[in-house]
């Protein structure tokens, strides 16, 4: 196979991968007898992470806008799981922890995280330790080029 169709087919698989990826993160995930969507799974995993942590903290830590993170924070207080308190030293902040509900979940997508990893580990078990870092040397530039399209397309059709 000639090296213009290898990065064709790489290219596809790519494709591929984002198009389950986001399918997957769309879907509902049940943590228990709680049911959350992947971007509530991470601000739960996150917050329990990072105690006290603030939503804007959330948002940099996820790379998401702050508003973005409100309204998933907002969802999970009504869903019990995280809890909002002032900021003793600034009455404008909230500091998030999560609930006794919320450390369940936290705890429950922990190991839900730990079960998918050992999936794909041992899927990939038929890879050398070498093949494996070639890949990830491959993967590697690849997320270089596309943070370079997302630069250039804030650049040019400005930041939402």
């Amino acid at each position: 196979m000639k090296r213009e169709e290898i990065l064709e087919q790489l290219w596809k698989e790519q494709d591929t991968a984002f198009e389950l990826m986001t399918e997957y993160d769309s879907l509902p995930h049940h943590y228990g007898e709680d049911i959350l969507y992947q971007a509530e799974a991470y601000v739960v995993h996150e917050i329990g992470k990072n105690p006290n942590t603030t939503t804007t903290e959330l948002a940099s830590i996820l790379n998401k806008t702050t508003s973005a993170c409100s309204q998933i924070v907002k969802k999970l207080v009504a869903k019990g799981l995280v809890e909002q308190t002032r900021n003793a030293d600034n009455k404008r902040i909230y500091n998030l922890n999560l609930t006794k509900d919320g450390q369940r979940v936290y705890k429950d997508h922990i190991e839900f995280n730990k079960m998918c990893q050992s999936i794909t580990f041992d899927l990939l078990k038929e890879f050398t330790e070498e093949e494996l870092m070639i890949h990830t040397k491959v993967q590697q530039i690849i997320n270089k080029s596309y943070a370079g399209d997302v630069a250039r397309s804030k650049a040019h059709y400005g930041e939402e």
